[in-house]
């Protein structure tokens, strides 16, 4: 039966730099408790956002979220929440709608790789993940460390007309977004690479 795993759990290994890190990243997908709503960290600004963009709604409005999360998240809340309010009024923003997605390599790994949301950013329309953790020194969140991800997502089988769109990952760290390459022989196989170790090292845990 295939590994099954979201695509925040597998940008999130993507993107550390060192062996150790990448071991300790998927013990705690193997091992940690089951997902459940109440230990979502960033549930609430993440639906925050998607129904403000769905509404119609002045992107600033996410802030009054950070600050009536629980006191823990706030300082996180409210960096995360800036740097989204930020990057939006920098640029021509619009929404629109989704569907699901996923992508398996052999029969070893499943993704459910749904993208966050439907930007339209200065004219481009793209499918866009945001990356909301704070910096730490054993993850690099650019596009040369995660362009597997960046190639996942463009291969991945969506339930609605994704031609044309780009896919991308907008790092909440620094508001810089991270755009898909059209995919090549090279890139396809780094991300066969990335599974395997990722399935290889589930399976020696």
């Amino acid at each position: 039966m295939a590994i099954k795993i979201s695509l925040t759990q597998f940008l999130t290994f993507n993107s550390k730099i060192s062996t150790s890190a990448k071991i300790n990243c998927v013990n705690k997908i193997k091992n940690g408790p089951e997902y459940s709503v109440g230990m979502d960290y960033w549930k609430q600004l993440r639906d925050g956002i998607k129904s403000t963009f769905k509404n119609g709604e002045d992107i600033s409005n996410i802030l009054y979220i950070a600050e009536n999360v629980r006191k823990d998240k706030g300082p996180n809340y409210r960096r995360a929440a800036n740097r989204m309010v930020h990057f939006v009024n920098q640029h021509e923003v619009e929404y629109f709608e989704t569907g699901h997605a996923f992508w398996e390599f052999e029969d070893k790994l499943s993704v459910s790789a749904s993208p966050e949301l439907g930007l339209k950013i200065d004219g481009k329309k793209y499918l866009v993940k945001n990356y909301y953790k704070k910096p730490n020194s054993n993850s690099k969140i650019t596009k040369t460390n995660i362009k597997s991800t960046l190639t996942l997502m463009s291969l991945a089988k969506y339930d609605f007309d994704a031609i044309g769109l780009q896919k991308a990952v907008l790092n909440l760290q620094n508001e810089k977004l991270s755009v898909a390459d059209p995919v090549d022989s090279p890139t396809k196989l780094a991300l066969n690479i990335d599974a395997e170790n990722f399935v290889n090292i589930w399976n020696s845990i």
